[in-house]
């Protein structure tokens, strides 16, 4: 298994979720280990979230307990984002074009399934932030001491459907290859599952951290989301997704027989109009500053984790190892004391972006654009001008700037997978 495993930015999102919330612990790690092992396995991470709510209140310098929480609220984040997407009946489009961060979730198909409209929908984006931000509260607090949390990520299950129960198909091995495959080649809901071997993995102090740098990352999509008004979109395209959408167009909208290419004729309607209504206009300007805020933190807390990595003695069933440590998560992902460097200088470079202090390059453009403007003065989000150049010009300066050349370099540091590696690192 390589970092490969993510093979595009929608399966990396929520690859990531799925990872993040398998955290059950072996039996003899100690007791919030052992409650949150049992509950992720029996697909009750619900009840297991109120048991270790009231184990790590009972010992506030607990930090087995404690980090056990903040897993746990992370794995209930991803379970009510996943039930909420089938409660609507999500389907993923069958193009491969269509790799859009949530709603390329594999949920089970729902045989009734609850109408959608542009609220609910803002509505599910606005229970994920909140999830997210209690668990950087958990987490934030970790007290000191040493942990760890063995787990064997293959045997978690996830309640997608909220019937209470992991079933087979929940799984988090079923769930992160259905992701990879396009729908028509997913595992059917209720087929034989073969159980994969075990995949053991033991968190510690510092995959804390990278927890919280990713569900910074995973809010910060959350807030770009509703810092802008979509509802045109979406009451354009949503029956894409969805079979009941109020309001949407597919009431008038004929199923031509003709095909382009191999595709319904009706399927390339729907992408090109999806494509045309990403134009959003900025309704809540300061989400898009935090947007900027904790992209910055996602910086912070890489370079923390780095450093709590390079300093562990240890070499157990490492998530993210060391250049001295062995690599239990992604065994044939080496990571190298050149890679921990080329990291440091790409979070560098990024963070400079951020902050305006190097520009982003254009391929249209002489000058780059500022990215912390981009941010702190907003303006409505139009894809396609920002594809062909438009829609950078207000954002124009002149200046140090990271060109094609730059992203390229980075694409040479770490051996052609740079996305993977960033994935993976956070």
């Amino acid at each position: 298994m390589s970092v490969r495993i993510f093979p595009n930015a929608a399966a990396a999102l929520l690859g990531v979720f799925l990872l993040g919330a398998g955290q059950p612990a072996f039996a003899q790690s100690g007791e919030s280990a052992a409650a949150l092992r049992r509950h992720a396995e029996a697909g009750t991470l619900g009840e297991g979230e109120k048991a270790l709510a009231a184990l790590a209140g009972r010992n506030a310098s607990d930090a087995e307990a404690r980090a056990a929480l903040g897993f746990a609220k992370f794995a209930r984040a991803v379970e009510r984002l996943g039930q909420s997407l089938y409660r609507y009946g999500l389907r993923a489009p069958q193009e491969r074009g269509m790799m859009i961060p949530v709603l390329r979730f594999p949920v089970p198909e729902n045989p009734n399934p609850q109408p959608i409209d542009y609220a609910k929908m803002r509505a599910v984006y606005s229970t994920l932030l909140a999830d997210l931000a209690d668990v950087e509260t958990t987490l934030a607090q970790l007290p000191a001491g040493e942990f760890k949390l063995r787990l064997d990520l293959n045997a978690i299950r996830i309640d997608v459907d909220g019937d209470g129960k992991g079933a087979p198909q929940e799984a988090l091995g079923a769930i992160v290859r259905n992701i990879m495959l396009p729908p028509g080649r997913r595992q059917a809901q209720g087929s034989p599952e073969q159980t994969p071997p075990a995949w053991n993995v033991a968190f510690d102090r510092a995959d804390v951290i990278w927890l919280r740098g990713y569900a910074k990352l995973l809010s910060a999509f959350a807030e770009f989301a509703l810092a802008h008004d979509w509802s045109e979109a979406f009451g354009a395209t949503a029956h894409f997704f969805f079979p009941r959408v109020e309001g949407s167009l597919l009431a008038n909208l004929a199923r031509p027989d003709a095909d382009i290419a191999g595709m319904e004729a009706s399927s390339i309607a729907d992408v090109i109009s999806f494509i045309h209504m990403v134009r959003f206009p900025v309704i809540e300007p300061q989400r898009m500053q935090r947007v900027r805020r904790l992209l910055l933190d996602v910086v912070s807390l890489s370079r923390e984790n780095w450093k709590a990595i390079l300093a562990e003695t240890d070499d157990e069933d490492e998530w993210l190892p060391s250049p001295k440590q062995k690599n239990a998560a992604i065994p044939n992902a080496g990571v190298t004391d050149e890679i921990v460097a080329n990291w440091h200088a790409t979070l560098a470079q990024f963070e400079a972006a951020l902050e305006g202090k190097v520009l982003v390059g254009h391929w249209r453009f002489s000058k780059g654009i500022d990215f912390k403007q981009v941010f702190e003065e907003p303006r409505t989000f139009d894809l396609v001008l920002w594809i062909t150049g438009p829609a950078a010009v207000p954002y124009l300066k002149d200046g140090e700037t990271l060109s094609r050349n730059t992203f390229a370099q980075w694409e040479r540091m770490f051996g052609g997978n740079f996305l993977g590696f960033a994935i993976w690192f956070n």
